[in-house]
């Protein structure tokens, strides 16, 4: 991946292009991931809040129209009631499971996946959820081990359980994130997986010539971009606080993302 990614563009420099396709757009579809994207990253994830103007906007976009969906590696109840907006999608466990604007949720986890993972969570709390620093934090399909609090030592402490968990469970997979390790429990599931799922039935509803929207700041994102050069589809992609990236564009913060969906908005008036 790392060989595919390349000096992005500003996108607020980029704007009036984009404006004209936004115009010439036929439908417009806004997928985003939550942390480090619509709000900063902080210590602890139960302090991050939604700022309000962030909420208004994806507000109006849904209510102009748009196919508005947040993607995130949270569990669907977190970021669903972090986001608090109705009519919109939300993803949540990096694409395990969706809530459609209609309220209705997907499960894309198998019952035997379930066990498993319960079983991971159970075990690195016992090998490793004592080290200092360490958080373990089971979202029924994943489990994350954060260490954003975590001394050099207690990483070094728990590095070789995690790859003593991926020897033992070959198709367990591993998703590096900013200060957090992730285990899935195949690879086959993602944040793109979902993203092509909520379009087959958006378009299949609503018909017409989609431009499609994603930003992100993570690994995690990464992945998307990537998808998105290589699916045929008119899509943006957008990669948030760094211009390094498998993305077309950037934006220096969230509170340039905050800029661009208000930008985005006036171009759908």
């Amino acid at each position: 991946m790392a060989s595919n990614r390349r000096e992005a563009l500003h996108l607020l420099k980029e704007w009036p292009g984009i404006e004209g396709r936004v115009r010439r757009a036929g439908r417009v579809a806004l997928f985003t991931d939550f942390d480090g994207t619509l709000t900063p990253i902080r210590p602890h994830p139960q302090q991050v809040h939604l700022p309000p103007t962030v909420r208004a906007a994806l507000q109006a976009l849904a209510q102009r129209g748009t196919t508005v969906g947040v993607i995130s590696g949270r569990s669907l109840a977190d970021v669903r009631a972090r986001v608090g907006l109705r009519g919109i999608w939300y993803v949540g466990a990096h694409g395990y499971f969706l809530r459609s604007p209609e309220n209705r949720t997907a499960a894309l986890l198998r019952p035997d996946q379930m066990a498993l993972m319960s079983s991971v969570h159970r075990q690195l709390r016992a090998q490793i959820g004592f080290l200092p620093g360490i958080r373990i934090e089971s979202k029924q399909a994943t489990v994350a081990v954060h260490y954003r609090q975590a001394s050099s030592h207690s990483r070094r402490q728990a590095r070789p359980v995690i790859r003593g968990l991926l020897r033992k469970h070959p198709k367990l997979t591993l998703l590096s994130g900013k200060k957090v390790w992730e285990l899935l429990p195949e690879s086959r599931v993602s944040k793109w997986t979902a993203i092509e799922h909520i379009l087959r039935l958006e378009r299949a509803r609503r018909g017409g010539r989609w431009l499609v929207f994603y930003l992100g700041d993570d690994t995690t994102d990464e992945r998307v971009f990537e998808s998105m050069r290589g699916a045929r589809i008119n899509g943006i992609s957008i990669v948030v606080g760094k211009r390094r990236s498998a993305a077309q564009f950037f934006l220096r913060s969230p509170a340039e993302a905050a800029s661009f969906l208000e930008k985005l908005c006036g171009a759908l008036r």
